[in-house]
């Protein structure tokens, strides 16, 4: 699941990159990067950066629990399941929709590599065991 997280993350800069350059013009991949983090027009990938960072968190920390604590374990599965489910609800693109769904959408539509990214995604997350 998480190398198809990171695809989709990568496809979404990749196609965000491109739209800004046409209209701005090259950039260098700081200038980018910079853009990426602080550009409000591109703030709307926040909420998939954010939701994948937290989903490897919890998953590092469900890895080093000791299985003895089982509560503390369950707790931990709790937080990945939790992640997984949040991402599963963002990742609906809806044209007619606000924020991140209406910007999906809108990716999906010039980009390829991001309807395929989805799907792997989509198919990853719909199957993972939490």
């Amino acid at each position: 699941m998480r190398r198809e997280l990171l695809e989709l993350h990568r496809a979404l800069v990749d196609s965000e990159r491109r739209e800004y350059e046409r209209v701005r013009g090259r950039v260098t991949d700081r200038a980018f990067l910079e853009a990426l983090i602080g550009a409000p027009e591109l703030a709307w990938l926040s909420p998939l950066t954010s939701l994948i960072v937290r989903l490897e968190e919890a998953v590092e920390e469900d890895a080093t629990e000791d299985a003895t604590e089982n509560a503390a374990e369950n707790a931990k599965g709790a937080a990945v399941a939790d992640c997984v489910a949040e991402i599963r609800k963002l990742l609906r693109p809806n044209a007619g929709g606000y924020g991140f769904q209406r910007k999906y959408a809108e990716a999906m539509q010039r980009s390829p590599e991001v309807v395929v990214a989805h799907g792997r995604a989509v198919a990853a997350v719909g199957r993972e065991e939490s």
